[in-house]
């Protein structure tokens, strides 16, 4: 017969050997890893192994027997979460922060509950008060947590569903749910007499096939081009040659809707490059643009080729490598009389770090200068 606290620690020793299979099978099988899941494992199985020999340190005493067993603690399922958010803590230092921060999370919460839970035993003699007491303290928290943190599992489990499919796929996939739902819900508004076992047993099984398609899309990682966008790296850049790019060129409006706060407008007509500002009807060679204020410059190109407009900005050092990298900024390309906004927002002068320019690629040798006091 094992003792109540020894099967707490041969538990949490399962949990840690079972974390070690887990993170030998899918992270690295000789990263220290899975050293500390089986330290833990051979630590919590030898104080259970300590606490069944010692009978959990039981009172010898009658009296005290008796004092002690005046109120027996309820059964609480907080400490096998609690070694579970353990687990999840020490694989996720070693794997994924997300993981880690899961782990935090578990740990938190399962020893708020269990601390309440402690708490509201000793409030009274009587079982039953004790535990109106318990829910008075924490179901107003609990339900608001529970029902949020529900929501948020579903939505990445199905968000890593729908990242793991093509997006045909995924559109017919979301069809088919949303109908689902909906014919589900059509037959509870229906047959209001079904037993409510009969909801929670649907909306279980709904979260559980959920969650278990999640996990695997989630293992089996994103779809192939998202993940060849991500080592290609598409969108965190703009690509401003005189080329036309596959990625940021995509799907250009070539039009502009909102005009306000425009400085100047820039023209290429018959291959040559001019500029104007806004209410004056002369052609210029420089743009005075305000520090640190965004400012909206306009491009036109009345050409037959296709052309973008690009901002030379200088240069910034890059961290404390001595390295400098250009500051460049541009629209898409842009084709036949059609007009492209770029927004700039500077926020060093032009004599620190200039000179600043305009410039169209395949035009070479023509540009305007950007003064910025």
């Amino acid at each position: 017969m094992f003792t109540t606290g020894s099967k707490y620690c041969f538990g949490i020793a399962g949990l840690g050997s079972l974390g070690a299979v887990v993170y030998m099978v899918l992270v690295n099988p000789s990263d220290v890893g899975v050293l500390a899941l089986l330290g833990i494992a051979i630590a919590m199985s030898l104080v259970g192994g300590v606490a069944q020999f010692t009978g959990d340190f039981d009172v010898d005493s009658p009296n005290d027997a008796v004092t002690a067993n005046v109120v027996a603690p309820a059964n609480s399922m907080w400490p096998l979460v609690l070694a579970v958010g353990g687990v999840f803590l020490l694989v996720g230092m070693t794997t994924d922060p997300i993981i880690f921060i899961l782990g935090i999370v578990i740990i938190i919460a399962a020893g708020v509950e269990w601390a309440l839970q402690s708490w509201a035993e000793r409030a009274s003699s009587d079982s039953a008060f004790n535990r109106f007491v318990r829910e008075r303290a924490l179901t107003s928290l609990e339900l608001p947590v529970f029902v949020g943190g529900g929501v948020a599992i579903i939505a990445v489990a199905f968000s890593r569903i729908m990242l793991a499919v093509s997006p045909q796929n995924g559109a017919i996939l979301f069809i088919v749910l949303a109908t689902a739902v909906l014919i589900v819900g059509f037959l509870v508004s229906l047959k209001s007499n079904m037993k409510k076992s009969t909801i929670a047993a649907t909306c279980v099984l709904g979260a559980v096939v959920l969650l278990v398609s999640g996990g695997i899309a989630g293992f089996s990682g994103n779809r192939e081009q998202l993940v060849s966008a991500a080592a290609e790296d598409h969108y965190s850049h703009k690509d401003c040659e005189a080329s036309e790019s596959k990625y940021f060129d995509k799907n250009s409006e070539n039009a502009v809707s909102m005009k306000s706060g425009v400085t100047a407008t820039i023209r290429v007509k018959d291959g040559k490059l001019t500029a104007q500002l806004i209410g004056i009807d002369t052609q210029v060679q420089a743009v005075t643009v305000r520090r640190s204020n965004s400012t909206t410059i306009l491009f036109r190109n009345l050409d037959d080729a296709q052309y973008r407009l690009v901002a030379n900005l200088g240069t910034k050092k890059i961290a404390d490598t001595g390295v400098e990298e250009e500051i460049v900024d541009c629209t898409q390309m842009t084709g036949k009389n059609q007009t492209q906004a770029l927004i700039l927002k500077i926020s060093k002068p032009s004599a620190s770090s200039g000179p600043y320019t305009l410039t169209v690629p395949g035009l070479e040798g023509q540009e305007i200068a950007v003064v910025v006091p």
